[in-house]
């Protein structure tokens, strides 16, 4: 084998084995709110980001047991990379990698239900670790809510050969566990949080009182844009993956 050969060998087999990497799609937002844990009112900024190619786990809810009617949630388990707030005057919260976006297509749901009917996303991380007013955090979660479902039941009456909904009413056992989020309109939207008319932070502390879960307001909230210095890199990578892809097809 001469250089040349050698080279382009290297070459391909470093390609392989950042190809998972690289052709991951990351979604951040940066965002601002603020927070009364405590009783005094507290000023914060935070960040939020995931991976969004990671294959969803998607189940399906009979309609039989409230409050979750019938629709369906896929759970994006790992995806999760960075949930942090920092407070004015000190003190922040963070979270480990590893979490886990929950989005939620409620197509019924019984008057007074806690989830609305429509579409809902909460982003998890791991085991929050930090203190707010001096108080430990546990968890640290985001939430938007509500937003109008993409789901039809067209797509599943024609996967399933009848009406999707009565089928599936009968015998849930019908949807596989892992199924095309684009056809149960389950799919991660990065302007979904854009869409949604309510986003709020979730806190979640233990005191000898019990388990507190406090809403905490968010005031603004942006999706972040790769600076034009990383999007032709970005470009670049896309492109060799989509290649890579093809061959491998």
């Amino acid at each position: 084998m001469n250089s040349e050969s050698l080279t382009r060998a290297v070459a391909s087999a470093t390609l392989a084995l950042i190809a998972p990497v690289v052709c991951a799609s990351v979604t951040t937002y940066d965002f601002a709110g603020s927070t009364n844990v405590g009783g005094k009112t507290r000023q914060f900024t935070g960040v939020a980001s995931y991976e969004n190619s990671v294959s969803p786990h998607t189940v399906y809810f009979n309609g039989n047991t409230g409050p979750l009617q019938q629709g369906f949630r896929s759970s994006y388990f790992g995806s999760v990379i960075q949930l942090s707030i920092s407070l004015q005057g000190g003190e922040s919260v963070t979270t480990a990698a590893g979490g886990y976006v929950d989005v939620n297509n409620i197509q019924q749901a019984e008057p007074g239900s806690q989830v609305p009917d429509g579409l809902t996303a909460q982003i998890y991380a791991g085991p929050a670790s930090g203190t707010i007013n001096g108080i430990a955090i546990s968890t640290l979660y985001l939430a938007f809510l509500p937003i109008q479902p993409s789901f039809s039941w067209d797509g599943l009456d024609s996967y399933l050969g009848g009406n999707a909904e009565s089928m599936l009413q009968d015998n849930p056992g019908l949807l596989p566990s892992n199924i095309d989020p684009a056809l149960t309109g389950t799919e991660l939207d990065s302007n979904i949080a854009l869409l949604a008319p309510s986003v709020f932070l979730g806190t979640i502390h233990h005191s000898s009182q019990g388990t507190t879960t406090t809403v905490n307001s968010i005031t603004s909230f942006e999706l972040r844009v790769p600076s034009p210095s990383a999007a032709l890199p970005l470009a670049t990578l896309s492109a060799v993956c989509l290649r890579r892809r093809r061959r491998l097809l």
